[in-house]
């Protein structure tokens, strides 16, 4: 009996090799040639970091170990044959799980790997590729797996065990006996005989979304990206990429945009933007040649026209004294009437109308405001707009009130009137109705605006509020509340301007002696302001102290004060 167990070992023995002996079938050896080696470089083309990758999908596509770009912003790559190409693009990343999808050089002798879904369980072995510098000769490693456990949609994460590692095998590519690609392989350090490895379809999976800009994965890399597949996720991707405040790598985006995209206009436009913002007439002659690309092309073409109009006039803003072409204000306005006559939107209207009141047009900057406001989308703004411009035509101040108060009511909720049913989204546009009336030298009604607008704001008053308040209360002569109003300015905010309104006030009602020491404590710190020495010089005066009034008066009148000189004629003969 002993010598038959004996045998039946011996024999187990023989057909059971071991895991490093196993035989390594054709599709094991084949998948070798989709390895290569991987080299990153810095923006000096100084070696950074050195490791192995594979090929996959069938556009030239590579999957490595995200740790190998850090700081790069080149990379090339050489497989089994010997093959160099040239890494172009990051598709996708994932630092937290240590893998990156990568865009490389193609060409039709490429041989690459398929990530299947598979369903491994533990015992199961995966075999780890040699390095695609191995010759045919040499055979790789087989891992066995002793855990699985699902990460994120549904794909596996893989703890292993096999001989001590001689190396970091990050990045590297595992395989079932089949040839079929299972897991991408996570850092490991030398010596260690626990592994982990990422089912390969996390990584063919990982694409560059429209919102993947503020993700750390790219954040932290500075390799060029590519701009995801659909046309709509890149578009959103560029405009995101526009508000980054970061030229250089927006003009690259929009460069990737054209290249992928060329029937798109959205490249065109944004790269004339570019184009203008260089500020000479090369430039400008490229925009221009962009801008009519952009138009060739575009399906909705008054969104071109709305954009050639901006771009004019952030041209012109840029630089008054600019002289391109028919380039100007009237240009503008030309573009965005024409997007108008293709589509009549609320924001071509409100250009138009900003245009035409720069160009002084306050009847043509007025129709077009109204324009929104008959809409019935039109907001409070629309209405306030139109008053603005209502209010630099002549005689037209009880039209611009009207606006005005459609402003405030729109404002508020439904049922609302000018004066009742307001809530506090009316606050801004009663202030802006109290300052128009003011204006208008309507300063009881301007009063009772302020009042209304105190009223809705409730606590959030500031110190200008009550100084803009104390000047129509004054000028209403109602001169209690304006010397309330006035004291509660400075109780906020004690500027020097607060404490000269007060102490001008209090002349005004002939409190010359509460004036004279607020008017004594500013020119000790504004001695030659014109204001604090005509006051004090007047309090002074009127007191019959011309020894100390006739400096001060004289002092006003060398720094060109009319009044002063009015004063010492009256008072110091």
């Amino acid at each position: 009996m002993k010598k038959s167990i004996s045998f039946l070992i011996l024999f187990s023995l023989f057909v059971l090799p071991a895991p490093a002996a196993v035989k390594i079938g054709k599709p094991l050896k084949k998948a070798h040639e989709a390895t290569c080696s991987i080299m990153t470089y810095d923006n000096e083309g100084h070696l950074l970091a050195t490791g192995q990758g594979f090929f996959v999908g069938e556009r030239g596509e590579l999957l490595t170990a995200y740790e190998l770009f850090a700081g790069a912003t080149s990379a090339v790559t050489t497989d089994a044959a010997g093959t160099t190409r040239q890494v172009l693009k990051v598709k996708g990343a994932s630092e937290l799980y240590n893998v990156i999808r990568l865009s490389v050089e193609t060409d039709k002798k490429q041989k690459v790997l398929s990530a299947d879904s598979l369903a491994l369980s533990v015992g199961e072995r995966l075999y780890l590729l040699p390095v695609s510098t191995a010759t045919k000769k040499d055979v790789g490693e087989w891992l066995t797996i002793s855990h699985v456990e699902q990460v994120s949609e549904g794909y596996s994460y893989y703890t292993l065990s096999g001989a001590a590692a001689t190396a970091s095998l990050a990045g590297r590519p595992l395989l079932t006996d089949k040839g079929q690609l299972a897991a991408v392989l996570q850092p490991s350090a030398e010596g260690d005989t626990i592994f982990y490895a990422l089912d390969a379809r996390f990584g063919t999976g990982l694409e560059i979304k429209a919102l993947t800009l503020n993700e750390p994965s790219y954040r932290n890399i500075i390799f060029p990206k590519s701009l995801p597949e659909d046309v709509e996720q890149a578009q959103v991707y560029l405009f995101v990429s526009g508000n980054q405040n970061d030229t250089p790598y927006y003009s690259e985006i929009v460069e990737s945009f054209i290249s992928q995209f060329p029937e798109e206009s959205d490249g065109y436009i944004r790269r004339a933007a570019l184009h203008i913002a260089k500020g000479d007439a090369d430039h400008f002659a490229l925009a221009e040649a962009d801008q009519a690309k952009a138009l060739e092309l575009a399906e909705n073409k008054d969104d071109i026209h709305y954009q050639i109009s901006r771009q004019i006039i952030g041209a012109l803003q840029a630089d008054s004294t600019l002289h391109y072409k028919d380039w100007s204000l009237q240009r503008a306005a030309a573009e965005v009437e024409q997007a108008i006559s293709i589509n009549p939107l609320a924001i071509y209207w409100q250009q138009l109308g900003d245009i035409r009141l720069a160009l002084n047009d306050g009847e043509g900057a007025l129709e077009a405001y109204l324009s929104i406001c008959q809409m019935a989308d039109a907001t409070p703004d629309n209405f306030y707009n139109a008053a603005i411009a209502c209010e630099q035509l002549p005689d037209s101040y009880d039209r611009a009130i009207a606006l005005m108060d459609s402003a405030v009511v729109k404002a508020s909720p439904a049922g609302a009137t000018p004066d009742a049913g307001l809530d506090y989204q009316s606050a801004s546009y009663v202030l802006e109705r109290a300052l128009m009336k003011a204006r208008h030298e309507k300063y009881r009604p301007a009063v009772a605006d302020f009042n209304l607008y105190e009223k809705l704001s409730g606590t959030s008053i500031n110190d200008r509020f009550y100084y803009l308040r104390e000047q129509a209360e004054a000028s209403a002569r109602m001169f209690q509340q304006a010397l309330d109003d006035i004291d509660l300015a400075i109780s906020i905010n004690p500027l020097a301007i607060y404490y000269l309104e007060k102490a001008s006030l209090n002349i005004r009602v002939n409190r010359v002696d509460e004036a004279q020491p607020l008017l004594e404590a500013l020119i000790a710190n504004y001695p030659n302001d014109v204001d604090c020495n005509r006051l004090l010089g007047y309090c002074y005066a009127v007191k019959g102290d011309t020894r100390r009034a006739r400096p001060l008066l004289e002092r006003a009148v060398s720094l060109g004060d009319a009044t002063a000189a009015t004063l010492l004629e009256r008072y110091c003969k």
